[in-house]
């Protein structure tokens, strides 16, 4: 009893082993190899397979019905607690322990039998149950589905191929066979012994039982008992499972006999070596499970050794003998995570974060310039007197230098001619016509010193002059209008919640590639538990930052003070910016003529830049001839389905070359051959003559920041790109400030917070399993630990068990060895009684 008790455990702990090694001919190969012997109870319906483990267990605990209600295998496992009065069963697949009331786990069993659909009828996955109580011998067995004969209309007519297959099963080696045949019914047609003989030719390990022993006569009964027609080794043995009700002589009064009493009643059931009885059924049982155990050892031993190495190996291949627990493997990944938002901590301060925020206000400063200024007509004007306004500048400066130098040529001349004057005074007199030649010279340089002087004067009126007709008051009122709207959609433009939207987003998109690697790839629940408290931080700081921007910005909103140093870097910045639109802009044109033939590229934009030229939509106008296409081809077709209508004349379109007005602007449209080109090719034409229209200004613009004009502050109006940048730099500087403080570093703080309180702490052991087993390779892993553990574990038994059997082995030996007449005339006997029979006997 100690062994089969023993060995009942170990095939518990093997069972999960088997269970763990998964699907397959080699999970089955190992499963079959790891399996003690168990006994099959099989036989027809109605036959009495129920009442007999009943009787057994002594307490109803199987469903009953009409129809066929055993539907799935019941492995039953009787576990004998001698120390303990409690009775109660357990479903382990369920998770249902220490079931106390035997109707509740009747009802259960009833439900997972009829689980399976009326389509199926059968099902190979079988139902575990324990029951545990000290009036249970230490058995293991299985109930299966009884034979029929006969399928009715709902059942499948493979129904009993199918319960055929399914105890051929259950009836192999070294499991061994309880028969059940009801005494009414003729041996040669029992299902049972049919299986059996397939499975067992010689009957070595199979146990006939005969049920309803009080439906035969006492003598038929014995007669089948010890008949030799159909042998088996083990033998026969009867028993009654229900109350029997006899009359008493020749009165109709009724007794109610349990089974001990009815065999007892009638002498043939009194021979030496019949077997009859449940308690006698309990005993063989228990005997022959114990030897079938004992002679099985040595090959389950073999089996486990060999399982054993084999998961030892490949441990040691795949993982090369690494340690790991549930426990270290969910510390290790939140440590994985928490090492990685450190480094990205430490690699996205405030520098980053200004970068980040300067790069796109400088976005947003590209697009005020190219809605409020490269879109507007008069930015050729703007940009060419910035470029003018540089080279009247030199021009003046070189023209006042040589007036400087002619006048004072003239002071000098002056100088000369009277100290000349004086000393011919003083000197011998002179002729008159050397006066008069003095004179002449004298009169003919003064004036053409002041021609000279005259001369300069007027053209630098001239000059002036141009300069005015070319720009005026209005103009600069304009771009000085321009330039304040161009402020106010920079720094009204909601500057505090985009901003922290950005902020929030990049923070976002780094948490979700923090946890769309390993091993978070592998855990979708924690990976959506640590993107939702993250949104739920960033959102709980959001409104107190924007708020806290934007009452940083509003002095923005209504003046700005620039520096020198200032202009001077965004001068530079802004080149730099250009520079970038002017590389998009070249790959945007780049793109579209590497995918459209170039030639029809090039006619299509010169037929786009005529229409334009005309003030025409050449999209708009091939729409509309293909309307007027389709049309004409539908009227074709109606015409050609009516003959008759063929001689009268077509109706006038007034829409036609021939006509007026809109007429006649579409067929000069039509003329020109828009109908040849696909609006597809006409839009990007239209592209392509956009691009380089914006590329000719972006030239234009870059050589006016470059200027002299657009190094002074007082030229902001007419250097908008270096005002709006100096503006975007400081928005992005007192911006940062506050999403530095409010949003980032609190992010940062709390992070790692709410990552241990949501994913660490306050987890159960069976979470943590379950989370370690989510990752593949670690559940594997796992898996074969586990299996080791418990390998080496069943191997420690049973090298336990095997000395206790060469120790018993050894002392019967020992103890054969003496004289017959010195051994005990009353041995003990191993067998062990039960306090209590079937219920109501």
């Amino acid at each position: 009893m100690e062994l089969t008790k023993k060995l009942l455990e170990i095939q518990t702990i093997l069972k999960t082993v088997s269970q763990d090694s998964g699907d397959g001919a080699d999970s089955e190969k190992h499963t079959n190899a790891l399996r003690l012997p168990s006994i099959v109870v099989v036989g027809s319906q109605s036959s009495g397979k129920s009442s007999v483990l009943e009787a057994i267990v002594g307490q109803e605990f199987l469903p009953k019905g009409d129809n066929m209600v055993t539907r799935r295998p019941i492995e039953l496992t009787l576990v004998n607690t001698p120390d303990t009065d409690e009775e109660y069963g357990e479903f382990p697949q369920l998770g249902l322990d220490r079931i106390r009331d035997f109707r509740r786990i009747q009802r259960t069993l009833y439900d997972l039998n009829m689980s399976v659909p009326e389509s199926e009828c059968v099902s190979d996955k079988p139902i575990e149950l324990r029951i545990y109580s000290p009036h249970v011998p230490d058995l293991r067995l299985v109930d299966l589905p009884g034979y029929i004969q006969v399928v009715n209309r709902k059942q499948p007519p493979i129904l009993r191929q199918k319960i055929r297959d399914l105890c051929e099963g259950y009836l192999k080696q070294p499991n061994i066979i309880l028969a059940v045949c009801a005494a009414d019914v003729d041996l040669a047609n029992s299902e049972a012994l049919k299986a059996s003989r397939r499975n067992d030719p010689l009957g070595m390990r199979t146990i006939g039982v005969l049920t309803k022993m009080d439906t035969a006569e006492p003598g038929m009964a014995v007669h089948m008992l010890t008949q030799n027609d159909y042998p088996l080794h083990l033998g026969y043995i009867g028993v009654v499972c229900k109350p029997v009700r006899e009359k008493t002589g020749k009165s109709s009064h009724e007794i109610v006999l349990s089974e001990a009493q009815y065999f007892g009643r009638h002498p043939e059931f009194q021979q030496p070596g019949l077997q009859v009885g449940v308690g006698t059924l309990r005993r063989k049982l228990v005997r022959v499970l114990e030897d079938s155990m004992r002679r099985s050892l040595s090959t389950l031993v073999d089996a486990v050794r060999s399982e054993l190495e084999e998961t030892k190996y490949q441990i040691k291949v795949h993982y090369n003998d690494e340690r790991v627990s549930p426990e270290s493997y969910m510390a290790e990944s939140l440590d994985t995570l928490k090492q990685r938002f450190k480094t990205f901590q430490q690699q996205f301060g405030k520098p980053q974060l200004r970068t980040e925020v300067q790069r796109w206000l400088e976005s947003r400063v590209m697009d005020v310039c190219a809605e409020l200024y490269w879109s507007d007509p008069a930015i050729s004007g703007l940009s060419n007197h910035v470029t003018r306004s540089r080279a009247a500048g030199w021009w003046a400066d070189i023209r006042a230098k040589t007036s400087q130098a002619a006048s004072a040529a003239t002071g000098v001349i002056s100088e000369l001619l009277a100290a000349d004057t004086a000393k011919e005074q003083r000197g011998p007199r002179l002729t008159k016509s050397q006066e008069r030649a003095g004179h002449e010279a004298s009169s003919s340089s003064s004036s053409s010193s002041s021609n000279s002087n005259t001369g300069g004067s007027q053209t630098a009126r001239g000059s002036s002059a141009v300069a005015a007709r070319e720009w005026s008051e209005s103009d600069d009122a304009y771009w000085e209008h321009q330039l304040d709207r161009a402020s106010a959609l920079l720094t009204k433009s909601g500057v505090g919640r985009w901003t922290t939207q950005l902020v929030a987003d990049l923070l976002m998109e780094n948490v979700t590639s923090m946890v769309d690697t390993e091993p978070f790839m592998h855990h979708p629940d924690t990976r959506t538990a640590v993107l939702n408290f993250s949104h739920e931080i960033l959102r709980n700081k959001y409104h107190s930052t924007v708020d806290q921007v934007e009452n940083t910005i509003k002095p923005f909103k209504y003046e700005v003070e620039i520096e020198p140093h200032e202009w001077k870097k965004a001068q530079k910045r802004s080149g730099a910016l250009l520079d970038n639109e002017v590389r998009l802009c070249r790959q945007a044109l780049i793109k579209i003529r590497s995918t459209t033939p170039r030639k029809q590229l090039q006619q299509a934009m010169q037929l786009v830049r005529t229409a334009e030229k005309r003030g025409l939509d050449p999209v708009t106008i091939q729409a509309e001839l293909a309307r007027r296409n389709s049309e004409q081809a539908a009227a074709e077709v109606s015409s050609s389905a009516k003959p008759e209508s063929a001689s009268l004349p077509a109706p006038s379109d007034p829409d036609s070359n021939s006509g007026s007005g809109n007429g006649d602007e579409n067929g000069g449209v039509d003329e020109l051959g828009y109908a040849q080109y696909s609006p597809r090719m006409l839009r990007r034409a239209q592209q392509a003559l956009m691009i380089q229209d914006r590329l000719s200004i972006l030239h234009l613009r870059k050589k006016a920041l470059s200027s002299t004009a657009c190094s002074s502050l007082e030229n902001r109006r007419l250097c908008p790109e270096i005002f709006l940048d100096v503006v975007a730099e400081k928005l992005a500087y007192n911006a940062v400030l506050f999403i530095n403080y409010e949003l980032l570093q609190d992010f940062f703080f709390q992070f790692p917070r709410e990552l241990d309180s949501n994913l660490y702490y306050g987890k159960s052991l069976q979470q943590t399993r379950d989370f370690a087993r989510q990752n593949p390779r670690i559940g594997r892993q796992l898996q074969l630990l586990e299996r080791r553990q418990k390998l080496e574990m069943v191997m420690s038994r049973l090298q336990d068990l095997m000395r206790q059997q060469a120790a018993a082995a050894a002392a019967a030996a020992g103890a054969g060895s003496e004289p017959y007449g010195r051994r005990s005339a009353a041995a003990p006997s191993d067998q062990r009684s039960y306090r209590r029979t079937f219920p109501g006997l």
